[in-house]
């Protein structure tokens, strides 16, 4: 008996030794998993920049070129586009090619998105890539920017959860700070105005607290004025494409009860990679997300209105991770287009005094919606 009983406590010490070792191992795995180093984007092996903008580099700061546009247009009659999510699409020359020589518009809103790691370690060279695929455009011509998920992201700045709402909270003041000194801009929200137009750019999320009074005294005063008030942002108000009810609700909220009180004339959004125009309340929304990333998938088409237009990948039609159709829907006006090849697209608004047109036309050309602002 004497020999059994410190058998079965070395059993039950050998048992809780390998318990123990196998969490610490598990520990380790998922620590190491964390920490260790994130595979190097191949797109930034040709990059060197440290900070932002790149070393030997001006800002590409809007203002002083909306001075000279200022100067050349004298009359309530220009044009300007609306595009985003681009994220260094390898169509993007293609498309900036089309938007010069086609479109021409005077100056150009983006809607967010257009790095895809803007904050972290990784920023400062995904904003030298941006800055060689549109820098000379950008020292052509106004790029008046929102900021987006994007700007804010990148690989995490000290352990933790891989969640975008994690990397969000890591980088967000890396991010923004990148954002702000590449623009040459004071805040990651701001306004200007041109001619009988006021632009309003949000955060991106949405205005709560002091941003949200800031939001209305601009409102305020641009409504004041008689102004034709634009929104820009990233962070869409309402969606038929992959965005879950979190982010996008579908609803009214304090922001857009606003837009409604002040008679916005349009709120330009991305982040839902994909085109919608719907209006709610009066007012008209537009998701203008086709720079050239990957079309998303309709999942909440039922929550359209009859007349909204859409694009969309068939979500039913994907095959390993990929869609092999998108559809065009124009509301009740025509039948459905299917296509097999994503496009890339982009909003245009022409004002002309009091009437002002929008229209959404693709890089072949084709347009697919028009709708006038103006009330």
């Amino acid at each position: 008996m004497s020999c059994v009983r410190p058998f079965k406590g070395n059993v039950k010490r050998i048992v809780v030794f390998v318990l123990v070792a196998a969490l610490i191992g598990c520990g380790g795995w998922f620590a190491y998993k964390n920490l260790r180093p994130k595979k190097v984007d191949p797109r930034l092996k040709d990059t060197t920049a440290t900070v932002v903008p790149p070393e030997g580099e001006k800002p590409f700061d809007p203002k002083p070129l909306m001075d000279k546009v200022a100067e050349r247009i004298t009359t309530d009659n220009f044009r300007f586009a609306v595009l985003g999510d681009s994220k260094h699409a390898a169509t993007l020359p293609a498309f900036i090619k089309y938007l010069d020589e086609t479109v021409k518009p005077d100056f150009v809103l983006t809607t967010g998105d257009m790095v895809a790691k803007g904050g972290g370690q990784p920023g400062p060279g995904y904003y030298q890539m941006l800055s060689k695929e549109l820098g000379a455009d950008m020292r052509s011509r106004p790029w008046w920017p929102a900021i987006g998920n994007h700007e804010v992201a990148g690989n995490p700045v000290i352990a933790g959860s891989k969640t975008e709402g994690q990397q969000l909270q890591n980088n967000q003041q890396t991010g923004i700070e990148n954002f702000k000194r590449f623009y040459n801009l004071s805040d990651d929200h701001y306004s200007f105005a041109f001619r009988n137009c006021c632009f309003i750019v949000l955060p991106f999320r949405q205005p709560q607290g002091a941003q949200l009074e800031w939001l209305e005294s601009e409102l305020k005063k641009g409504a004041d004025a008689k102004q034709h008030l634009f929104i820009v942002n990233h962070l869409l108000f309402f969606t038929v494409g992959s965005k879950n009810s979190d982010d996008v609700p579908n609803k009214e909220t304090p922001v857009t009860a606003l837009f409604k009180k002040y008679g916005v004339t349009a709120v330009f959004s991305g982040h839902d990679h994909g085109y919608y125009r719907t209006v709610r309340n009066g007012i008209p929304y537009f998701v203008s997300a086709g720079g050239g990333a990957t079309i998303y998938a309709g999942k909440r088409i039922k929550e359209a209105l009859p007349e909204d237009v859409y694009y969309n990948a068939v979500e039913s039609t994907y095959d390993n991770g990929k869609a092999t159709q998108y559809v065009l829907h124009k509301g009740t006006s025509a039948p459905e287009q299917i296509t097999t090849t994503p496009d890339q697209f982009l909003c245009v608004v022409d004002v002309h005094g009091d009437v002002i047109n929008c229209f959404t036309v693709t890089v072949k050309g084709e347009k697919w919606d028009e709708i006038q602002l103006s009330k």
